[in-house]
């Protein structure tokens, strides 16, 4: 049956041109968002290779079981040092090779005497500390040892002599990786221990290793929470500025749409917080920071609060709404008794969800994303917001941790978790708030 629908001339051309241009531009839009997400995963040699490569390698898990039998005892010391050094070694040579783990199994008489392990999460944040260069003895990873258990590098659970019986060895894997690192041992020989079995396997989970090592880069540095403190300052900051901006704001843009009655002063007021919209916030930096810096409030989260106190287009914006709201059902609530904080509280904000939704995304985006001001007023790590951290951890080249590209992508995707959140969630209240805002008048 046919259609009695009457087709306009060229309808179908536009029809196709806007679906291109919608795909074109969700294809464009998003390519760097998943770049960003792909990058985060991948190891090193796969970002900077020639060849663009879109899926990332699962790590390399090299299972290592090392026999003391026969050999001079010593120590949980002596042992730890010895599976130091069949981790820490042999990975900076074999850098190259996308190895996601290595663990070590120590043996004695048939008994298991300790298991190491050391995660990439691990290794690339500490290799600068550890193995700079690629000398190899005992004397270099005693003096090491201490780093390693400092800031938490590897993990080494110590059984005793008197402990569980061994496992069954499992027979050498014959993947390159695990014959360059049997190869290594042969040409350096460092340990007292002789290698039976190098295991070769692949671990999933050691494609996330990026973002573990966020965590690893920032303990010792913003306290014990590490990575987190800087997740709970920006959640704090954010949270305190929304909060003031809807109850004051709200409450001030309420009084200016309703309650003042004179036009003159109503206008003049409005002007006064729209010209606060037409100074460049640059200018106002140095002032800015005097006067926190006369306050004492300097390197704190209120330095970087109290400058978000007051916005003049929220007022703009909660003003073009309010001057919608239906006056009739305003004044009946007077006639019934209620004040004018009750009328507001009853009434103005359950109408007002969709404004005070928006208000609260516009009011988020530019405060979590920030960075300048808190770059400025705060100098102690426990008191950076992200951006900060992020902006830090890129400067750590010449200390002791060389951040890899994937770090810097694993710390984007975070930052990016808060937001992707937040619109989900709140995409229908801000399309709603859109169309009853100030646009309209």
């Amino acid at each position: 049956m046919k259609s009695n629908r009457i087709s306009e001339r060229g309808e179908k051309g536009l029809k196709f041109t806007s679906y291109a241009v919608t795909i074109l531009f969700l294809l464009f839009g998003t390519l760097p968002l998943v770049w960003l997400c792909l990058t985060s995963i991948m190891d090193n040699e796969s970002i900077q290779s020639v060849t663009p490569k879109f899926i990332p390698d699962v790590p390399h898990t090299i299972t290592v079981t090392l026999d003391f039998t026969g050999a001079d005892s010593g120590d949980e010391t002596f042992y730890k040092k010895e599976a130091m050094e069949a981790i820490w070694f042999p990975w900076a040579s074999l850098i190259r090779n996308n190895i996601g783990e290595i663990i070590v199994n120590g043996t004695r008489d048939g008994q298991q005497l300790f298991r190491a392990k050391a995660t990439s999460a691990q290794f690339y944040v500490g290799q600068m500390s550890i193995v700079p260069t690629r000398v190899v003895n005992d004397q270099v990873m005693k003096l090491k040892l201490p780093t390693i258990a400092e800031r938490k590098l590897s993990d080494f659970e110590w059984y005793g002599p008197a402990s569980k019986p061994a496992k069954a060895t499992a027979p050498s894997s014959d993947h390159e990786v695990a014959k360059l690192y049997r190869d290594f041992f042969v040409s350096h020989d460092v340990l007292a221990g002789k290698i039976t079995s190098v295991g070769h396997s692949r671990n999933k989970l050691r494609l996330f290793d990026s973002f573990a090592s966020l965590q690893h880069i920032a303990l010792g540095k913003a306290g014990d929470l590490g990575f987190y403190r800087y997740f709970i300052n920006s959640g704090m900051v954010t949270f305190t500025v929304i909060i003031w901006q809807l109850v004051f704001a709200g409450i001030g843009s309420y009084a200016l749409s309703q309650l003042i009655r004179s036009s003159r002063l109503r206008f003049f007021l409005l002007m006064f917080f729209l010209a606060t919209i037409m100074i460049p916030g640059v200018s106002i930096l140095i002032p800015q920071y005097i006067l926190i810096k006369n306050l004492h409030l300097s390197d704190s989260l209120w330095a970087i609060i109290l400058p978000h106190f007051a916005w003049g287009f929220v007022i703009f914006l909660f003003k073009g709404f309010f001057d919608q709201l239906p006056k009739e059902l305003l004044q009946a609530a007077r006639i019934d008794g209620a004040g004018e904080l009750r009328t507001f509280l009853k009434i103005v904000v359950p109408m007002s969800i969709p404004v005070f939704t928006i208000v609260a995304v516009m009011t988020f985006v530019p405060v979590w994303n920030e960075f300048m001001w808190p770059y400025i007023v705060t100098k102690s790590p426990e008191h950076w917001t992200f951006p900060v951290a992020m902006n830090d951890m890129q400067q750590t080249t010449n200390r002791n941790t060389i951040v890899r590209p994937n770090l810097i992508s694993a710390s984007g995707v975070l930052s990016l978790i808060p937001l992707l959140i937040l619109f989900i969630s709140t995409q229908r209240f801000v399309e709603k708030g859109i169309n009853f805002t100030g646009i309209k008048g």
